[in-house]
């Protein structure tokens, strides 16, 4: 117990278990994901986009900044506190998010019947049933993320996510052996596995808290009041309701508005394969175990100092990761998702490209909101948000010009700029923070190289085959072209070495 638990020690323990959850999530994801678009029709998988769509906006709007109180303060009782004042935390916490849970869940009951268009009106049954399933998976999701996460319990949050999408796949097999798939049987086996993936996320918090209940604190020390935390969660809050009227899930409306259910479908399906590229770069993957380090190191000792190292790190890292997904998915993008969608979308031109570009802003604007939180700008976020909704009557404009789905994306693109620009620029000049704009650069100038170069040879892609080498030798490439641009500092790349203890980085 006496052992601190955000020690480099502590950080490796929770990045293995991290990492092998979340590869064997992303697998059984991906799997049905994949099964999921090709046993529903094409309408009732727009009918399940526009669902899904629904469920993210109202947990965002439920949330009320309260996963940014916990990802701010959880780190600093579980450092601080004493066992019953860590426990009161947490379970106020969970207290808070239930009960807004619930409201949310009641108001959107009340207003079915007007929220639903004649298109989706013959839905009412599997509204009712995505009701239940906010309730449940939205729980579920803020114990995994929200306080496990901060308190460095991936081991908990890992099996019980692992166990939620393993039953769900499993569901979906038994149910298809049974005959005729619609979309009432998959949210029914959605609710079952969400159900049985939150019991086992809040048994593991409760073992956690039993753990720690006889946790000595330091005496000195003061836990901050919640008027000094919901400062924090109003300007987060106001921040995420901005940004959720220029989303994803919004888009998905206006285009089943504007262009119909089937391109709504399309837009689903490469939205559902954005979302798993966002998910699994480093700042978005390693987020849950990189922000109560960030905050372990800010209050402690590190300062601003250590946490822009930190940031810059990262955000390199995965930028990184992400060029050479770029460089492969515009080479090779449409190809891509005929063979990933059973040829149920053979059309998607560069739309899978031209979304994906969106990480790049992306990537760096989850850093620079742990960055803003972190060091009190929490503000510097609204701001951001409100610049972003900008785009909004761009989207109008082209949506009217008939630009089809190339006006969402665009959109999303230029949200995403604005939004991580202004954060940039506002941290520098209120912080000590500096964006490491040489080494972002010089990751810009390898991917440009490397594509230039690859779309010279003309790949005629006919297969999995082709993809596969398409995929190798983009990565190859851009692997080579780095090792003698390097983007990484010296001491960047020693302390990946050291963080992995294994000598990753020789060059």
């Amino acid at each position: 117990m006496s052992i601190y638990p955000y020690s480099s020690v502590a950080f490796r323990y929770n990045t293995i278990f991290f990492l092998i959850g979340k590869m064997v999530s992303a697998l059984l994801t991906f799997v049905t994901l994949l099964w999921v678009v090709r046993l529903l029709t094409a309408k009732e998988y727009g009918v399940y986009v526009v669902f899904v769509a629904g469920m993210e906006i109202t947990l965002a709007m439920t949330a009320l900044g309260l996963p940014w109180v916990s990802a701010r303060y959880l780190p600093e009782f579980r450092l601080y506190a004493n066992g019953k004042m860590l426990m009161h935390f947490v379970w106020q916490i969970t207290a808070w998010i239930s009960l807004f849970l619930i409201v949310g869940a009641l108001l959107l009951w009340t207003a079915v019947p007007w929220l639903l268009s004649s298109e989706l009106a013959q839905y009412t049954d599997v509204t009712e049933l995505c009701l239940l399933l906010l309730l449940i998976e939205g729980l579920g999701r803020y114990i995994r993320d929200s306080i496990l996460g901060p308190l460095m319990q991936q081991r908990w949050a890992q099996i019980s996510q692992v166990l939620r999408n393993l039953t769900f796949l499993l569901l979906i097999s038994i149910i298809v052996s049974q005959g005729a798939v619609h979309l009432y049987h998959v949210v029914f086996a959605e609710l079952i596995a969400s159900a049985l993936g939150t019991i086992l996320a809040l048994y593991g918090l409760i073992q956690y808290l039993q753990m720690y209940r006889d946790l000595q604190g330091k005496d000195d020390w003061q836990p901050p009041k919640w008027s000094e935390m919901w400062h924090i969660a109003r300007h987060m809050y106001l921040g995420s309701l901005i940004t959720q009227s220029y989303s994803p899930q919004v888009f998905v409306f206006l285009i089943q508005r504007y262009l119909g259910l089937e391109v709504a479908a399309l837009f689903g399906f490469l939205r559902s394969l954005y979302v798993q590229a966002t998910n699994y770069l480093p700042a978005a993957l390693l987020s849950n175990l990189i922000r109560p380090m960030l905050v372990a190191s800010f209050v402690g000792e590190g300062g601003m100092t250590e946490l822009t190292r930190n940031a810059n790190l990262v955000g390199k890292l995965s930028m990184f990761m992400l060029m050479p997904i770029l460089i492969f998915v515009w080479l090779a993008g449409s190809e891509l998702t005929n063979l990933l969608s059973g040829g149920k979308f053979s059309v998607a031109n560069y739309y899978l490209a031209g979304l994906l570009l969106a990480l790049i802003p992306l990537s760096q604007r989850q850093l620079l909101e742990i960055v803003a939180v972190t060091s009190e700008k929490s503000y510097l976020c609204s701001w951001g948000a409100i610049l972003g909704a900008l785009v909004l009557p761009m989207a109008y404009l082209l949506l009217e010009s008939n630009q089809g789905l190339w006006s969402v994306i665009i959109s999303i693109v230029m949200s995403q700029i604005l939004f991580s620009g202004t954060l940039i620029t506002a941290l520098t000049l209120t912080t000590a923070y500096h964006f490491d704009f040489i080494g972002f650069f010089k990751l810009s100038v390898v991917s440009v190289i490397v594509f230039i170069f690859a779309q010279q040879l003309a790949f005629s892609i006919q297969g999995w085959l082709d993809l596969i080498f398409v995929a190798f030798f983009s990565c190859s490439l851009f692997l080579l072209i780095s090792y003698f641009i390097k983007p990484f500092h010296r001491d960047e790349r020693g302390r990946l070495n050291r963080l992995f203890n294994r000598k990753i980085f020789v060059w």
